[in-house]
Parts: C-alpha cells; structure tokens; sequence
C-alpha cells in the first residue's frame, strides 16, 4: 500500500478556530461547590494538560465560547514559555479557559489536535511566535500572531505517525531520566554504606586496641612483686 506525502501549506488560522480564554472582571473567586471548573495558565505543564486539575472558580456570563473539552489545543500567550498542551479528560469532561490561555480547534477532521500542537512546539514555529511578540517585562503572543504562524499539513497517517513518535520519543526521555535518577540515587547509597562500613571498622579497631591496652596493663601490675 503506498502512502501519499503530499503537504498542504496554509495558515494556523485557516486550519484551525483560535479563541481567546475568558477574562475575569474581577480576582478570581474559588468556589469549590458551585463553581465552574477552569483551566489557567500555571495549569500547563509539559504537553498535556488533564482537565480534572481544574479548579473551581465563581465566573459569570456566556462560557460557552471559552468551553475546553478533551482534545482541545491549549496554547500559552503569555509568558517566556509560549507552548501548545493537549487538553486530556474523560468523556464528557469540560473545563472553562481563562486568559491568557487560547483555545485552538481545528476546523476539519484531517487535521489532527496532537499534530496542531506538535506544530506550534517546534523550533520553526516558535521563531516564528519569538518574532512576533510583544512586551518587554510581560511578554504577550497576540491572536493575530499565532493566525498567521505558517503550518505545514500531511495527511492524516502521516500526522498520527509523528505525533505517535514523538510520544514515543518523549516516553523514552522520561524513562531514561528515572533510570539515570534511581542510578544516582543507588549510586549515592552505595557511597554512603562504604562510609558507614569504613566508620564501623574504625570504631572495632579502636575498640580492639582498648581491649588490648587494657590486656597488656593487666598483666603488667600482675608481674609486680
């Protein structure tokens, strides 16, 4: 069966809807009974981000709009750190995006979420958003920026191929800096059992030599006449 390797060259904003998240009017208020699960930016770690982390916040107005379900693209605007997260959560599970947290759904089935978001993640693509920030001490990506971010589309299987890949290759990173932690850490136990074996040797020695000063001052004063 042969494959076709045939790349659509658009815009993420022709891809895909992006929406900005929702902006409160005032502090955010938790209310752990009666509010409504909301995803913010400190939320996002790595390249997924669980909706069940949510917390529950008193928000008022239309959410629908800022709605987040499974699947989602969550995508950092502000901040040094300016990455896509893949929203992950049970079937049925929402959660409300606040600011500066964007939305981005693609706006076709051949285009895949994972692949939006391992897109926005590369080197070329990040230049791109590095070009078109704003801000100094509060750096800012605007929508219009992040529209435009060029996105280099194959057909699905190709999509799935590398997305499945580079999970698999961030899989193997991970597991490797376990392996390499659990060897530190053996690694430092061992050391330290050497050091407590050195120290209890020491303590025997000196505590032979005690017995034996004691020995030999024993028989001394017993061959005094």
């Amino acid at each position: 069966m042969s494959m076709s390797y045939s790349i659509k060259n658009i815009t993420l904003g022709e891809a895909c809807e992006i929406r900005a998240g929702y902006a409160a009017r005032t502090a955010l208020t938790e209310d752990a009974e009666k509010g409504v699960p909301a995803i913010q930016l400190r939320d996002l770690h790595g390249e997924q981000v669980s909706l069940g982390v949510a917390g529950k916040y008193a928000l008022d107005g239309k959410l629908d709009r800022y709605l987040v379900k499974p699947g989602d693209v969550l995508f950092r605007s502000r901040g040094e750190n300016n990455t896509a997260s893949i929203a992950i959560g049970n079937a049925g599970e929402t959660a409300i995006a606040l600011l500066p947290v964007m939305v981005i759904k693609p706006k076709d089935d051949d285009l895949l979420p994972e692949y939006i978001a391992w897109s926005i993640n590369q080197y070329e693509a990040q230049r791109h958003l590095d070009l078109t920030a704003r801000g100094t001490k509060l750096r800012m990506i605007p929508r219009e920026a992040l529209e435009a971010l060029p996105l280099h589309i194959p057909n699905v299987a190709i999509q799935r191929m590398i997305t499945e890949l580079d999970a698999l290759s961030a899989a193997e990173t991970q597991l490797l800096h376990e392996l390499a932690d659990t060897k530190r850490k053996f690694t430092k136990f061992a050391l330290l059992q050497q050091v407590r074996n050195a120290e209890l040797h020491a303590n025997e020695a000196r505590h032979n030599d005690a017995q034996d000063s004691l020995k030999s001052t024993g028989k001394s004063q017993q061959t005094k006449p």
